[in-house]
């Protein structure tokens, strides 16, 4: 026991900003009615280390988010963080800085800390397993605004987090930097199911997963979805389309009835090899969709033409269309393909334009 001031006072670290922890020895009650003060400023010192306090050094070496524990000796000083609005409190005891709150790597680190079996899944790990976001030329996690994950036991939403309470078998996860990540199939399957195929089709093109190994998976998420959704999207899958209008004209090709045909197809020449959007292998035609993002522009124009006249000098036919085309007259893109196919190929009965938009956009099935 010390005396400061004249008041008896037990012995406890001074120097921190905590609030004193339990395990130390606490002030009396006299003292604390009488002298507190000085209590305050014992207790609220100013931070050590050249202004700079415990909180700040752990969420630099933590990456921006620490794990605040029930007698962890920085809860005071996470405490008055929150409340100046240095940090955020995202998820139950984990504190992230509130400048960094919106990284999606913040948000993986703090779902780790706070559930250690937490698994994350969807486009936060597709993005850290290596794939580069749709519209994007580097991996940028700044196009993951939801980081999505799931547990065996826990469940919670919070702003930009979502954990879902799933069973997932084991076989099924992977780790990336000690983070447990649900293996890319998983992912696009969870996307494909919901909707999501500018992701699923980047990662196609991207060859971070192909349809032979989304097909090995499918059981990943069998208990959640039921067995005809799942089968839906393996089968979109199964077109390997590497954009979305691509996965519409495969849509209405199969809807309709017409055979002989792949997607994808790799044609070999002389000045180089070409990846074919649809090919017709028997009659060597062609079908390209072409976008503006990447055919309209100035080298985008020139690599088009250039692929265009090596092809139709190797004897294959081509036809070029655009989305707009695709998505307003689809029976015109159908007909004018379907005059220059053989007959064995070509589809019976004919759709109008609207049943073939319903069926593109996935409202239809087929």
């Amino acid at each position: 026991m010390g005396f400061l001031g004249g008041c008896a006072v037990n012995s406890f670290p001074v120097g921190s900003q905590d609030p004193i922890p339990r395990g130390y020895p606490q002030p009396s009650r006299w003292f604390s009615r009488r002298c507190p003060q000085i209590l305050i400023w014992l207790t609220d010192s100013p931070p050590i280390n050249g202004g700079v306090n415990e909180l700040e050094l752990d969420m630099r070496d933590c990456g921006g988010v620490v794990r605040i524990h029930r007698f962890s000796r920085t809860r005071g000083q996470a405490d008055r963080a929150v409340k100046a609005g240095r940090a955020i409190r995202m998820l139950p005891g984990v504190v992230a800085d509130a400048g960094r709150a919106d990284d999606s790597r913040v948000k993986m680190q703090a779902i780790h800390m706070w559930h250690r079996d937490a698994v994350i899944i969807g486009k936060a790990a597709l993005v850290a397993q290596g794939m580069i976001p749709p519209g994007s030329r580097t991996r940028d996690f700044s196009a993951v605004h939801e980081v999505e994950a799931f547990s065996r036991t826990r469940g919670i939403k919070r702003e930009g987090i979502l954990v879902h309470r799933w069973r997932v078998p084991r076989r099924y996860t992977t780790q990336y930097r000690d983070v447990p990540m649900a293996i890319p199939e998983a992912s696009v399957l969870l996307l494909a199911v919901r909707g999501e195929w500018e992701w699923v089709c980047e990662a196609l093109r991207q060859k971070l997963v192909t349809p032979r190994s989304c097909r090995s998976a499918r059981s990943c998420l069998s208990w959640k979805f039921g067995r005809h959704r799942i089968t839906a999207a393996l089968a979109d899958i199964s077109f390997n389309p590497w954009s979305v209008p691509e996965l519409w004209l495969s849509r209405a090709l199969r809807a309709v009835g017409f055979t002989g045909w792949h997607s994808n197809t790799r044609v070999d020449t002389a000045e180089g090899a070409f990846t074919l959007d649809q090919a017709f292998d028997a009659e060597r035609v062609g079908v390209e969709v072409d976008g503006r993002c990447v055919h309209g522009t100035p080298e985008g124009y020139e690599a088009t033409m250039m692929r265009s006249a090596s092809l139709d000098r190797h004897g294959w036919r081509m036809l070029h269309i655009t989305p707009t085309m695709l998505r307003q007259r689809p029976r015109f893109v159908l007909e004018w393909l379907a005059q220059r196919i053989h007959k064995r190929h070509r589809p019976k009965v004919m759709m109008s334009d609207h049943e073939l938009s319903r069926i593109m956009l996935g409202l239809t099935p087929t």
